[in-house]
Order: C-alpha cells, then sequence, then structure tokens
C-alpha cells in the first residue's frame, strides 16, 4: 500500500454534496450506486491525499459486508476522475493520490523517498511562479507536477 495523506478527521457526506454527485452521474448516464457513493464519500472526507487500495480499506473497515474490490475501486475512479469531481495525481513510482476536484488546482512537494505527497502553499507557489518568470520569462505549472525534494521526516532518518 502507498503512504497516503488521509490521517485525519472524516466526515459523511451532505444531502447536498450527495444531490450532487447523483446529479453528475445521471447527467452523464449513470446512476448513483452504494459503491460509487462511499467511493466518493471517502474522497471527499479524506483531509488529505488518498490512494485506490487505502479508499478499499477504508470502505471495508465503515461497511464491512459490502462487497467492493479494487476493480470496482478503480473504475469508480475512473469515472469520478472522468466527471470533474475527483483529481488524480500520478506522481513518482507510488500510487496514484486521489482527492476532491472542488479543492481546485493546486500545487504538491513530493518526497523522493517516501512518496508522500503534500500540499505546497498557494502562496508560496505563486510568488515562486512569480521570481522563476522574472528571472526566467519561463512559466511554472506547478499544479500538474510536483517538486520533488525530501520530507522532514525522511531527512531526520
Amino acid at each position: 500500500m502507498c503512504k497516503s495523506t488521509h490521517e485525519g478527521l472524516w466526515q459523511e457526506l451532505t444531502a447536498d454534496e450527495l444531490a450532487s454527485l447523483d446529479a453528475a452521474l445521471r447527467e452523464h448516464g449513470h446512476r448513483l450506486t452504494l459503491q460509487r457513493q462511499l467511493v466518493f464519500e471517502t474522497i471527499l472526507g479524506c483531509p488529505g491525499h488518498i490512494c485506490a487500495e487505502h479508499i478499499l480499506a477504508e470502505v471495508d473497515a465503515r461497511r464491512p459486508g459490502l462487497q467492493m474490490d479494487k476493480t470496482t475501486v478503480y473504475r469508480t475512479l475512473d469515472l469520478l476522475v472522468e466527471l470533474g469531481l475527483v483529481r488524480e495525481h500520478r506522481c513518482g513510482d507510488g500510487a496514484a493520490q486521489y482527492e476532491p476536484a472542488a479543492r481546485g488546482a493546486h500545487s504538491h512537494l513530493l518526497c523522493s523517498r517516501c512518496n508522500i505527497l503534500y500540499n505546497l502553499d498557494e502562496s508560496f507557489a505563486a510568488g515562486f511562479r512569480e521570481s522563476v518568470l522574472g528571472a526566467s520569462g519561463f512559466t511554472l505549472d506547478l499544479d500538474a507536477y510536483p517538486i520533488l525534494g525530501t520530507c522532514p521526516s525522511c531527512r531526520a532518518a
């Protein structure tokens, strides 16, 4: 399993979020299933980034009797990304990480040792983009690609 940054407080889907998911699915000819709802709820409720395996583990922990496998999770993730409800981040050799698209485009830091993906403070990212542009005329696409480095935990080890 990857090292998702999914620790923290979780939240259930609100009635509005559930209605938005249902409407987006129906608009594209799909129906709302319990599995789709739970995958979306897990991503939306996750305070960080989460991989497919951790999504499955969370759903299994919350609904132990529910039959769901990795294939269902991956198909649901593909659909949610296609509908623009979820963003996928493929970084390094680690598993793809997912987060709600509602969080908006933002930059990431990726630890090259442990493969944990961190959000980069947007004011810092904006200043960095402006500095590089001013110094070289080069525009950076920090929303699509992470900045590689070493996290504090790996540096301390």
